[in-house]
């Protein structure tokens, strides 16, 4: 099953950094696995059109404000957020508008998508990394992804090396 992981961010927004540090560790951890990808995406809305096509399953990996203690990892499936909105103007589009275009459209748009939420603290200033608190827990949210995505298909030992 052809996979991506694709982290969600503001490289400039402190904690809204967060999907783009967890990507970079998920791909340290899948470099040798077969027909899995990793990619970051700072523009959100029509261009995870073009980044979604040709994958069997898609795996978003961002931040999210619930109130929970920062680092609480959610997972929803695409269901959960067809009625959100997350858009300044009507002619942006939330993830599963886009991919609904696609599918629409014909499109080889992946028909598995999970979504991972990573509760953050602050989205609003300006910082390079999250927050101390949440860089602490970058790998250990990385490497429990990876072993719930793709189970057997990394070794044990492989996404434990971070720890």
């Amino acid at each position: 099953m052809k996979t991506l992981f694709l982290g969600l961010g503001s490289s400039v927004l402190t904690d809204d950094t967060i999907g783009l540090f967890v990507v970079r560790r998920v791909a340290e951890l899948v470099k040798d696995v077969d027909d899995v990808y990793t990619m970051e995406n700072e523009e959100g809305g029509f261009s995870l059109l073009d980044e979604s096509l040709g994958y069997d399953r898609m795996v978003v990996i961002d931040s999210i404000i619930l109130g929970n203690e920062p680092g609480t990892v959610t997972k929803f499936g695409l269901k959960e957020l067809e009625r959100s909105i997350h858009s300044c103007t009507p002619h942006g589009a939330n993830l599963a508008t886009v991919l609904e275009l696609g599918r629409v459209q014909g499109m080889a748009v992946p028909d598995e998508v999970i979504i991972y939420a990573i509760d953050v603290v602050d989205v609003l200033s300006f910082g390079e990394e999250p927050t101390p608190v949440l860089m602490e827990k970058v790998d250990g949210i990385a490497e429990r992804i990876v072993r719930e995505v793709l189970g057997d298909a990394v070794r044990g030992d492989k996404a434990a090396e971070g720890k």
